[in-house]
């Protein structure tokens, strides 16, 4: 997804399901991301990046951290609200091996609730 709003467009990738206008979906902040040498692809757990190659998405040209620690949380008709268009989708391998990679302590327990329960 990005935000159209922005001056600079942000990105995010949605691990929530919505189907209703007050639906919470919770997305994660993606980066660019310039230390590659400090950093694997997939799950980096102490810095709780999962990183992914350029690609991935149509709009990634780099190495892209998602952040795991920065969850942003949208309700579905704020997508529409504030011109947040979806841009690509992430498969279910790569969901799941994201999903896996966040640590439940670190985000509020009712969004990683969310996280968890659209994965069933």
């Amino acid at each position: 997804m990005q935000d159209l709003d922005q001056t600079k467009g942000k990105y995010f990738i949605g691990l929530s399901n919505g189907c209703f206008d007050d639906d919470l979906l919770v997305c994660f902040v993606l980066n660019t991301e310039h230390g590659m040498d400090k950093y694997k692809l997939d799950c980096n757990p102490i810095s709780e990046k999962f990183i992914i190659p350029a690609k991935t998405f149509s709009f990634i040209t780099d190495f892209t951290a998602i952040m795991l620690h920065r969850e942003v949380i949208y309700y579905l008709r704020e997508m529409y609200e504030f011109n947040i268009r979806l841009l690509d989708k992430a498969s279910d391998v790569l969901s799941r091996q994201i999903k896996n990679c966040i640590c439940r302590d670190h985000i509020a327990p009712k969004m990683y609730t969310l996280i968890t329960d659209s994965f069933k």
